[in-house]
């Protein structure tokens, strides 16, 4: 009894605390910088990496609707689909106050504090459910720093994904929301998202569709610099420097030392403590040759080229 009294006065004083704040930060939404990739995906690395640029500040996860129910109000599914062209007044002023630094809560501002969001003059938005909203954000908004897209082999996510834990509690069966807007992203693959009946199945099928809409858009990596994991492990200089050119930025050393640390999301016992090849290998040990199997069916329904089964390197170099 007294704990749950002391957990609300928590969470009250929080909301007091950040809605302080919420009056007074006066950020351009189109300055923002996003980050946008899988759960287990690379974008805590790469958002701490972002992070060294003086003055920056992360807001962590704004579309995980049970912590932030700004877009749960506006009925988001937890991989909400949005078409491209579509005219969406309501959900883009919610990002527009999102990106200004008005929506703030103490899961979003977990890596920051109340005086370093209100000296902060550029914020770091990081995404792991906003792959497939590419598209029409970039549509909606003209960002002067590109969107940075992280892609990583659909076995590595997925094994990753199974040794976190979080994901040890979601079901075999794929649940299509029907209830939500734009629902006819999922229900045009109904019958086969309805056959899959393994846990690997349904995790690699949701990467397969938040992915393909990035990846098979005829300016992918042009209104959003598309990065892959393997090329930011292998080759993390040229990729920063990627990135400083599309930007029009320096980035300080400390990007560039950080490229060698792991990320504050990374477990116990990861590989990547272990040096670079061990990483990129890891899930063809992890894996039964029968989950490959499994994601192998997954990925060729979808059609995937830039990662297979075979190689845990992408057929593609994104310049």
């Amino acid at each position: 009894m007294i704990e749950r009294i002391l957990n609300k006065l928590l969470r009250e004083y929080n909301r007091f605390r950040w809605g302080h704040f919420q009056l007074k930060r006066e950020l351009e939404p189109n300055n923002v910088m996003t980050i946008v990739g899988d759960p287990r995906g690379g974008t805590t690395w790469l958002a701490e990496i972002i992070q060294s640029i003086p003055k920056t500040e992360i807001l962590w996860e704004p579309l995980l609707l049970e912590r932030e129910p700004t877009f749960k109000n506006l009925n988001f599914s937890y991989r909400q689909f949005i078409s491209e062209n579509a005219s969406e007044p309501k959900i883009k002023a919610s990002f527009e106050k999102l990106f200004s630094g008005k929506i703030l809560n103490s899961y979003l501002c977990q890596f920051t504090k109340p005086m370093e969001i209100k000296n902060c003059s550029q914020l770091v938005v990081k995404f792991c459910r906003a792959n497939q909203l590419l598209p029409w954000l970039t549509h909606e908004f003209n960002f002067n720093y590109l969107p940075l897209y992280i892609v990583r082999h659909p076995c590595a996510v997925v094994a990753s994904q199974l040794k976190k834990g979080g994901w040890d509690k979601v079901s075999n069966q794929f649940e299509i929301p029907y209830d939500k807007p734009y629902s006819e992203f999922y229900t045009q693959h109904e019958s086969y998202l309805l056959s899959l009946d393994t846990k690997i199945k349904k995790l690699a099928a949701t990467w397969c569709l938040c992915n393909s809409v990035p990846l098979n858009h005829n300016e992918n990596n042009k209104k959003w610099i598309t990065i892959t994991y393997e090329s930011l492990i292998m080759d993390g200089i040229q990729q920063l420097k990627r990135i400083e050119d599309k930007w029009r930025i320096e980035f300080p050393e400390s990007a560039f030392s950080k490229l060698n640390k792991a990320s504050t999301s990374t477990v116990k016992g990861s590989p990547i403590l272990d040096g670079k090849g061990s990483q990129l290998k890891y899930w063809q040990k992890q894996l039964s040759e029968k989950q490959i199997n499994e994601i192998r069916e997954v990925l060729n329904y979808f059609k995937i080229h830039l990662y297979n089964v075979n190689s845990p390197l992408p057929t593609i170099s994104f310049q």
